[in-house]
């Protein structure tokens, strides 16, 4: 069960890949932007690693990864409360299991504050497994994001909703074999979330369905997707998901914008779309993310290397 505690960070395994990760999107209600941030620590190296990626207008706003980034002490005695830094991204607990800050100080800046209005919700509270180059332990939560951020040459205000979710433990990038996991939106009291690893080719199924003031377990999730102009670049998904108590979700989802992140020969694909629960009346609409990851071969990388150039530009910038 997630308490409190669990929002600072824990005892650290023996395994090199242990690490500790802050994550936070949200997309805005006009469907022009999506936004991620994540914050993360890697202990055994004593290393910090920081992101922020915006799309905007299907264009790239801004790509700020301060990575691998030294630590001078023990990655344990950070304490979120009092703020996390990596470069002049600094993530900042206001209240546990609630309300989070996130800034970006500087000549390119950001001030928004998420508020979680779903419970945590425990990946592994139901039995359900990730695979096991996946970390041990893993909870999300949905809510509304507000404040401003100045990634361009406007301010713009942000009042939109969004999902976060924490993790520590092992993930062992040299082994994993991918996964789908797909977070949305679509208002206030419905809202998703799916988390299907894959592990000896075996896709196992996780996350959940947040409805009627409660989180639901996922039993089992379909995935049908529809490629664009290259495979694994998606356009379209039908997506179905059973609850462990029976009720079962049927949605679309629509492509909005994409960008891709490499490690390695390990391709992330992130997909801003526009969801549409299917069946409902009124018809039920919102906005989020799917994130595809998939191991590529050097041909493959190599035939999408102009997709990775504005990201490379950006980090040069």
């Amino acid at each position: 069960m997630i308490e409190e505690r669990d929002e600072w960070l824990h005892e650290v395994g023996d395994e090199p890949a242990w690490q500790e990760s802050f994550y936070f999107n949200w997309a805005d209600a006009e469907r022009r932007s999506f936004t991620l941030a994540r914050t993360g620590y890697r202990f055994h190296p004593r290393k910090i690693d920081g992101l922020v990626v915006s799309l905007r207008d299907g264009a790239l706003e801004i790509f700020y990864a301060p990575a691998d980034l030294d630590h001078a002490g023990d990655c344990r005695d950070e304490d979120p409360a009092a703020g996390m830094r990596a470069g002049d991204l600094v993530v900042t607990m206001l209240e546990p299991l609630r309300r989070w800050r996130l800034q970006i100080e500087g000549e390119r800046g950001m001030d928004v504050v998420f508020t979680a209005h779903t419970p945590a919700f425990d990946y592994h509270a139901s039995g359900a497994r990730l695979a096991g180059t996946m970390t041990g332990a893993h909870f999300e939560q949905s809510g509304r994001v507000s404040g401003w951020t100045h990634f361009g040459p406007e301010r713009h205000q942000i009042d939109a909703l969004g999902q976060r979710d924490k993790s520590w433990g092992v993930r062992d990038w040299e082994r994993l074999e991918g996964w789908n996991w797909l977070a949305g939106q679509l208002g206030p009291d419905w809202s998703f979330n799916i988390m299907q690893t894959i592990e000896g080719g075996r896709p196992l199924d996780n996350g959940f369905v947040f409805r009627d003031g409660e989180n639901h377990a996922i039993e089992r999730t379909r995935i049908r997707y529809e490629w664009g102009e290259q495979e694994h670049r998606m356009q379209r998904a039908e997506i179905e998901i059973l609850e462990a108590g029976g009720d079962t979700h049927r949605l679309s989802a629509e492509a909005i914008a994409s960008f891709p992140i490499l490690r390695g020969d390990v391709w992330l694909e992130e997909t801003h779309v526009a969801y549409t629960l299917q069946g409902g009346a009124p018809v039920r609409e919102g906005q989020g993310v799917v994130e595809h990851v998939w191991r590529a071969t050097q041909p493959e990388i190599v035939a999408r290397s102009e997709r990775l150039a504005p990201i490379l530009k950006a980090l040069r910038s």
